[in-house]
This record gives C-alpha cells, sequence and structure tokens, in this order.
C-alpha cells in the first residue's frame, strides 16, 4: 500500500479536484483506492455521497484517527490519497509525514506560489518526495505555465511533467459525483489527467 497527500497553504487550487480525478484514474486502472477527507469542509466526502458506485472509498478522519485509519486499509487498499485543509493546521503534517509521495497543486498566480515555500519546508521536514502540479492553468496561456516552471524550479522544487489547465468540465462532474474520465473521457481534460496518472504511478513505482 503507499500513501499520496494532497498539500498545498493556499486554498483554492483545487486540492480535492486533484485527489478526486487521481484516485478514480488509479480505480480505472485496477487499483483499490481508499480516499481519506482530513478537510473539515469534507469536499472529497460531499462528492462521494453524490457519486454512485462504492470506488474509490471514501472516509472522513482526523489526525489523531489517520494512524488507525491506515492500519484498517493495509491489506484492503493498494493506494490511499489523502486531501488535507488549507491553512496551518495539524492534519497537513500528519498527512504529509505517512506519504510515500506529496502533490502540491498550484495555480499559475502569485498568491499560492507565495505560499508554496512553507509546504514544501514542510515535506522537507519529514523527507518526503514532493512534487508540485500545476493546476487551473490557462489553456491559452503557455506562458504562464512557463513562469511558473520558473518560479518553482528557483525555490529548488520540482514540478510534475503534465500541467491541468482550467476546463469545465471538472466542475460539471463534480456536480454528478463524478470525474473527467467519466463524463468525457475523450476530452482534453481527461486526458491531462490520464497522463498524470500515469506519471503519478511511475513515480510509486520507482519509490518502491
Amino acid at each position: 500500500m503507499q500513501v499520496i497527500t494532497i498539500a498545498m497553504q493556499k486554498g483554492g487550487v483545487g486540492k480535492s479536484t486533484l485527489a478526486r480525478s487521481l484516485a478514480v484514474a488509479a480505480v480505472r486502472d485496477g487499483l483499490s483506492v481508499l480516499m481519506i477527507d482530513m478537510d473539515s469542509q469534507q469536499s472529497v466526502s460531499q462528492w462521494a455521497e453524490r457519486r454512485e458506485g462504492d470506488m474509490p472509498v471514501v472516509v472522513f478522519s482526523t489526525e489523531n484517527e489517520l494512524p488507525k485509519k491506515l492500519a484498517q486499509a493495509k491489506g484492503a487498499a493498494d493506494l490511499v490519497i489523502i486531501d488535507t485543509p488549507p491553512a496551518r493546521s495539524t492534519e497537513a503534517p500528519a498527512a504529509v509525514e505517512v506519504a510515500d509521495l506529496v502533490l502540491i497543486p498550484t495555480t499559475p498566480d502569485v498568491e499560492p506560489l507565495e505560499q508554496m515555500p512553507r509546504t514544501l519546508r514542510l515535506c522537507r521536514g519529514f523527507s518526503r518526495r514532493v512534487f508540485a502540479v500545476v493546476n487551473m492553468a490557462n489553456p491559452t496561456g503557455p506562458a504562464e505555465v512557463a513562469y511558473t516552471r520558473e518560479v518553482i524550479e528557483a525555490m529548488g522544487a520540482k514540478m510534475a511533467p503534465v500541467v491541468l489547465h482550467r476546463r469545465k468540465a471538472h466542475r460539471d462532474a463534480s456536480a454528478s459525483g463524478q470525474t473527467v474520465q467519466e463524463v468525457d473521457p475523450n476530452g482534453k481534460a481527461a486526458a491531462e489527467v490520464a497522463n498524470l496518472w500515469a506519471w503519478v504511478r511511475a513515480e510509486l513505482q520507482g519509490s518502491k
């Protein structure tokens, strides 16, 4: 069993959407997936309530309950994806500590990029492998992605090679408890998620 933690101090960067998209991609790839929602807003849990079907499994957890949830998942789940709350919290450090891989989603905006060093320091404090994921980028703005990459690399961080763009399909899918791979499997958003998941899975396999 491996653990991916989605963490970022700044809110509004698409953490829950990224977590859900990767979870469904993993399920469609044949893995048994548990999602742990540690955000008090419970966006992932509410998405699961709108969803038909029983995979991925979604549970809510506090920091104190996390070790028990992970122990219960061993032998039953191939992959655990943890969605953490924004801002400073005790949940994020607990989730980062148990992660095999940490993904930091960020939009190509100055506010989340200014907050990223805090999350990077947290990951480095636990010696965790960490990558930034550029999310909700403008489909017609390659220059902003190039600039964002420069900023991230200037922090001494690595960026995932796949960029997720701002597409209406993500919002439409969420309303029905689905993801873009399910509502528009041949669309651009689904292709981006598929490519990101392929890269993530390779990174996980390389860490074994």
